[in-house]
This record gives C-alpha cells, sequence and structure tokens, in this order.
C-alpha cells in the first residue's frame, strides 16, 4: 500500500485544518501539495510516500529541513530526508537495499534507483552493539549549546536497546554503512549504557531487571534533552560532562 498513491497508508499527508476542499469538506488540502496537479491518481493530501512505521517526524531548525525515522521489516532502521513528492522506497526498498521479504534484503546494486530518497542514516538487525528486535527512534537536530559535545548532532535511539546515536548535522552521512556515534552515560567515573542505568535503578527499587529500555527522548526548553523509559519510572537530563 505504500507505492499506491491513491491509499493514504505508508505516506506521510499534509492538509489545512482550516480548510474545506476535501473530499468531504471537513479540511482543506494546500494546493502546492505534489500531487495536487499531478496526472498521475493520487491523492491530493499525499506530501511524500514509500514509508513503513514512522516514529517521528522532525525537523533541523537551521536548514529548515524536515526528517523521519522509519522503523525496518527486519533489516534495516532508518533516518530519510522528506522532501515533496519523495518515494522514500518501502517496500521496493528497505532502506539502501532492494527488499527481499521479510528480515531479507538484497545487498546487489544499492541505491541504483534514481527516482528514490535513499537514508541519510541507517543501521541493520546485524550490528553488534544492538540486539534482539531493534527499532529506531527519532529524533531531532540539536542547534543548542548547553552540551556542546552535542551541538550540530542529529541525535536519535534505539528503543529496545536503549542506545543513543549520532551522526553530524552539518556533514550528514549518506547511508549504507557510513559511521554512527554512541553516547554512553558517565555514573561515578564509569561509562554506562542507558539499558545499565536503567538495570540498576530497578535493582535499587526492588524490581526485577527488564530485557528492554522502550525509551523516548526528546528536547526541552533552553537546550534541555530528557531521556524517558518505560521500566524505573526516572526522566532523566543529560548534562554536559564537567570533566572537559
Amino acid at each position: 500500500m505504500s507505492q499506491n498513491l491513491r491509499s493514504a497508508f505508508g505516506k506521510i499527508l499534509r492538509i489545512e485544518p482550516f480548510g474545506s476542499n476535501s473530499a468531504n469538506g471537513k479540511y482543506g488540502i494546500p494546493v502546492s501539495n505534489p500531487f495536487v496537479k499531478s496526472d498521475r491518481d493520487a491523492l491530493g493530501e499525499i506530501y511524500c510516500y514509500g514509508i513503513r512505521n514512522v516514529q517521528r517526524m522532525f525537523w533541523d531548525s537551521k536548514t529548515k529541513q524536515m526528517f523521519m525515522s522509519d522503523i525496518g521489516q527486519n533489516a534495516v532502521e532508518e533516518i530519510s530526508r522528506v522532501t515533496p513528492g519523495a518515494n522514500l522506497g518501502w517496500n521496493i526498498w528497505e532502506g539502501s537495499y532492494k527488499f527481499a521479504g521479510r528480515g531479507r534484503v538484497w545487498m546487489a546494486d544499492p541505491r541504483s534507483d534514481p527516482k528514490m530518497t535513499y537514508p541519510v542514516v541507517e543501521y541493520d538487525h546485524d550490528d553488534p552493539t544492538l540486539w534482539r528486535r531493534m527499532a529506531i527512534i527519532g529524533g531531532f537536530v540539536y542547534r543548542h549549546k548547553a552540551i556542546p559535545d552535542l551541538t550540530g548532532k542529529m541525535l536519535f535511539a534505539d528503543n529496545p536497546s536503549g542506545e543513543v546515536l549520532y551522526v553530524n548535522a552539518d556533514h550528514l552521512p549518506e547511508g549504507g554503512h557510513d559511521a554512527i556515534r554512541r553516547i554512553l552515560f558517565d555514573e561515578n567515573g564509569t561509562s554506562k549504557t542507558l539499558l545499565q542505568l536503567i538495570q540498576a535503578k530497578l535493582a535499587a527499587q526492588g524490581k526485577g531487571p527488564t530485557e528492554r529500555a522502550d525509551m523516548r527522548f526528546g528536547e526541552g526548553p533552553d537546550g534541555k534533552i530528557f531521556i524517558l523509559n518505560k521500566h524505573d519510572n526516572i526522566i532523566r537530563m543529560l548534562v554536559a560532562n564537567a570533566k572537559k
């Protein structure tokens, strides 16, 4: 359905809530939408398509570029640019690679269709840093200076493992096997992952361990970054490393 322009499934839609030119007259469709005047049989509400399972859309406040994190089937997690009329590939492509059925992609001829918009960030389900059922969670581009080490970085995470990750937002990679960096947390001089922090807090609370972080995070006022999870009832705020 993601490639079917007559269906709203697997799409990002753009509407005018106070308009009335939709089929039911209860909202508006911007005339600048990419398929409004197209000779293709397409819904005018569609802004871009070829999406599987969006887990947050976000913007870079400096460039005004919109991004989307998309959970893969069983092979590739990705973040892609969102532009008018873009085809982000699903289910012909999963990330930079041809989709070959559940849990499989073809490694030959990556990113070979010029009509597709391929990810700027992607990682596969065999990455040894992560584990089990992976699910990418966006995300924001950090343009504040409260945490200097993160200024100019695109932050995102893997939901089950709780790994917080980043790339350079001013020199974005082009997916594939380009490097992604980890953010670790300093606890009394020891580097730990978020899941390790959660496990320690659960033990202190007299609760049993969890196998997943199930985390979310976001940007607050004045450059604050907050991290939440479903297990230890703690909201954590990132701060700059005072030892630097």
